[in-house]
């Protein structure tokens, strides 16, 4: 016979599983938080965790800092959701069919997570990396499952002309997370919602470091769909051309910066200039003070963050009611 505490706990725990089943009707599939067994591993990209900062920005009062932990991704970044939403879209378009090769240029986060994709779904992948790769990434690479060649440039744009004649030849799908709509509407439909979901609402501000763009147009997006008062910041090196087109209010030289097509500069409301030894401090602060090993851009980001809540003014800020920013950490590299 069970007693009536355990009868009690047992009840509590299945008007909660039920409650998290209705949130995943809300949102759909790919917000599943009460799915404990997954048909494919695939289905481990996304619903990454807020991590609470506990020590890093605890002087500013009323701010609260979360840590949004794409690292967890399976091959630990954010290139997992872009590389699946451009797969997934290219198969329902007829752009990508059985047997039919992914050719990747570059050796960053993105090949590998395409790579990895690639494999668990049955593609075969060919990547072609600059002469100045290490050993040791296109190692990687190869462990992941990429057939890569090491070419004579060093020129990123010349590396994808490769690529797209390699692709020509071999019928293969080439994925442009540049251009891909697929990659920020990816990020509308996943990120922004479970950032929104987690804080209940209680979103005051999301910061990132743009790589294509696509990850902070996607969230920023469907964040100010819910509340017009969230703030959408960036934070970069100097010479990166978002933050180009961030120092200047001259039309004429903002239309000469080349921007990715699916990054969308009129969501932004402010842009922070970070150092690499800024970013380094931050990145060792983040693993002294909070046992969290990220990458350097994680530090960036954290940097801009801090930045940020010193502009806040003191109405914006309640203990009670903590302004929360949310900080994208992309990956564990």
């Amino acid at each position: 016979m069970i007693d009536p505490i355990s009868k009690g706990i047992d009840d509590f725990g299945n008007s909660l599983l039920q409650a998290l089943n209705n949130v995943q009707g809300i949102f759909g599939k790919e917000l599943s938080v009460a799915k404990p067994i997954k048909d494919n591993v695939l289905q481990l990209i996304g619903n990454t965790p807020l991590i609470r900062l506990n020590r890093i920005g605890s002087e500013y009062a009323g701010v609260q800092f979360y840590l949004k932990a794409e690292f967890l991704n399976p091959t630990g970044s954010a290139k997992d959701r872009t590389a699946i939403a451009m797969v997934l879209d290219a198969e329902k378009r007829g752009k990508l069919k059985k047997g039919m090769p992914i050719i990747l240029s570059g050796a960053g986060s993105s090949s590998v997570s395409f790579t990895w994709i690639g494999k668990v779904k049955g593609y075969p992948v060919y990547c072609l990396v600059p002469l100045t790769t290490s050993p040791e990434r296109v190692q990687l690479l190869r462990s992941y499952g990429a057939e890569v060649t090491v070419t004579n440039e060093s020129d990123p744009l010349k590396l994808v002309e490769l690529a797209e004649e390699k692709s020509k030849k071999m019928g293969g799908y080439l994925p442009d997370e540049l251009e891909n709509p697929a990659n920020p509407n990816f990020h509308f439909k996943t990120t922004g919602p479970e950032i929104w979901r987690d804080l209940q609402g209680k979103v005051g501000a999301v910061i990132s470091a743009p790589g294509s763009g696509g990850a902070i147009t996607g969230i920023g997006r469907y964040l100010k769909s819910q509340d017009r008062r969230v703030k959408v910041i960036i934070a970069g090196k100097q010479n990166s051309p978002f933050m180009e087109y961030g120092k200047t209010d001259n039309p004429k030289e903002r239309e000469r910066i080349r921007l990715p097509a699916v990054y969308d500069p009129k969501l932004i409301d402010h842009y922070f200039h970070v150092t690499k030894d800024e970013a380094l401090h931050l990145q060792a602060d983040l693993y002294e003070k909070e046992g969290i090993f990220a990458g350097l851009t994680t530090g960036t980001v954290i940097t801009g963050a801090l930045r940020f809540s010193e502009t806040l003014s003191e109405s914006e800020k309640n203990e009670r009611n903590p302004f929360n920013i949310v900080i994208l950490s992309p990956d564990r590299d």
